[in-house]
């Protein structure tokens, strides 16, 4: 086959989803969401590490975020499946521009402290509870089928091509005279101005409807629904736990940098935008092959070759080989967590995707609380041997799943993937 019509046949199998017009508008409205969320996560640790000079203090800012979604994310995927999507995330968008533009503010009138910083990541916990479920079953709505699975696949490359963005545009407008960190945060909110424009050009969405059930009913009902599917509850379980383990490392790379290789804490946001770059080629190359077989294999795949990365970041003795040891981070993060997500969807049932998705996001609450002890651990034992430490509980996490499929995949055989529907059968099957 010649060269040309590879490139069109991966083309026409990546960005199948594209073309259905709502999920394109809502994919463009994530993405620049998603661009002031990863540029948060550098400014909140560069301002936190330079008013105390502590990795502690970095991991308490996180605290405030990971409190609020373990304490609401539950709740959050129960509304979701209950309420408009389209208003939940017009108002979540909206909660949180606001707060950039108070944290900003703070900032450049110079009364910002490290308590106003965890207040402003514990609000965005709790809206992040609410948005980040009603997004993903947003999406089960909007396309159905096997192109399913390439949606969520595309939204994970628009995460990861704004890991590589966000961080270095955070870095280039701190540096940048008269804008600083505090600029920042107003060019963030700035960014959820034109995300809140854009979901509204989406058509609204239902309520649920049928008889009324308590909140607790639901919510039990999607614990049931997770823990009654062997693979479903591996992929949630799987996630959670590497996601504690092994995402905290950028807690530990400020620390890292200035007293191990003697660089600027601010050149964190080289090493997260050098990570996404990779990532972004990762997701790119197998968005393709998230509702295939091989979809297993690659995500192990990638949890391996995260905690492999981790070990060689923790043993690096300078700069260079650090960001080339985030770099395969950063291609072992993004094809895990891209394939795991699509896994997620393809083996839950679409009534219950948005409190499936706030359950798994109870890591990302557990990994904000797991910031704080791997923060101080690394006060206390240095960064490099908790580096060493995480990705030795990757490797172990990720060996472990990996058995424990296999033994669910010769007990229950798999569902046979098939091809991604074309756009325009999507959009027939959604009007019908």
């Amino acid at each position: 086959m010649a060269s040309p019509e590879r490139a069109r046949g991966w083309a026409k199998s990546t960005f199948a989803s594209l073309g259905n017009r709502d999920y394109r508008v809502l994919w463009f409205g994530t993405s620049l969401a998603f661009l002031a969320f990863m540029m948060s996560w550098v400014v909140q640790s560069v301002v936190a590490f330079d008013l105390t000079g502590k990795n502690g203090a970095v991991g308490a800012v996180s605290l405030g975020m990971g409190v609020a979604t373990l304490a609401v994310a539950p709740f959050g995927g129960v509304i979701a499946d209950r309420v408009s999507k389209r208003r939940l995330l017009l108002v979540g968008q909206t909660v949180i521009g606001l707060t950039f533009a108070g944290v900003g503010v703070l900032i450049i009138t110079g009364a910002i402290t490290v308590a106003w910083l965890i207040a402003s990541t514990f609000v965005m916990g709790v809206v992040f509870s609410f948005i980040a479920p009603a997004r993903q079953a947003w999406i089960g709505e909007i396309l159905r089928g096997p192109a399913l699975a390439n949606g969520i696949a595309l939204q994970q490359v628009a995460m990861t091509a704004t890991r590589i963005l966000g961080p270095l545009l955070a870095a280039l407008l701190i540096a940048a005279p008269g804008v600083g960190t505090g600029g920042t945060y107003l060019a963030m909110a700035a960014m959820f101005v034109v995300v809140v424009a854009t979901l509204a050009r989406l058509p609204a969405t239902k309520s649920r409807g049928g008889a009324p059930t308590s909140v607790l009913t639901d919510l039990r009902e999607g614990v049931a629904h997770v823990t009654g599917r062997p693979r479903l509850a591996l992929l949630a379980g799987t996630f959670i736990a590497i996601v504690i383990t092994g995402y905290s490392y950028q807690v530990v790379l400020p620390g890292f940098l200035e007293n191990e290789l003697g660089r600027s804490s601010r050149d964190l946001g080289l090493l997260m935008g050098v990570g996404a770059v990779a990532g972004l080629a990762a997701t790119l190359a197998l968005a393709g092959r998230a509702g295939t077989p091989r979809a297993w294999d690659l995500m192990f795949g990638g949890g391996l070759l995260m905690g492999a990365s981790l070990a060689w970041a923790g043993l690096a003795p300078n700069f260079l080989h650090l960001a080339a040891a985030m770099f395969l981070v950063g291609a072992g993060t993004g094809t895990f967590q891209m394939l795991n997500n699509a896994l997620v969807m393809r083996e839950a049932e679409p009534a219950y995707y948005g409190r499936v998705m706030s359950l798994t996001m109870l890591a990302w609450g557990a990994n904000g609380i797991a910031g704080l002890p791997f923060g101080v651990l690394a006060d206390h034992i240095g960064e490099r041997a908790t580096l060493l430490a995480m990705a030795a509980a990757v490797v172990a996490v990720t060996a472990f799943a990996a058995a424990g499929a296999g033994a669910i995949g010769r007990l229950q055989p798999a569902h046979v993937a098939l091809p991604i529907a074309d756009p325009q059968e999507e959009r027939s099957l959604g009007s019908s």
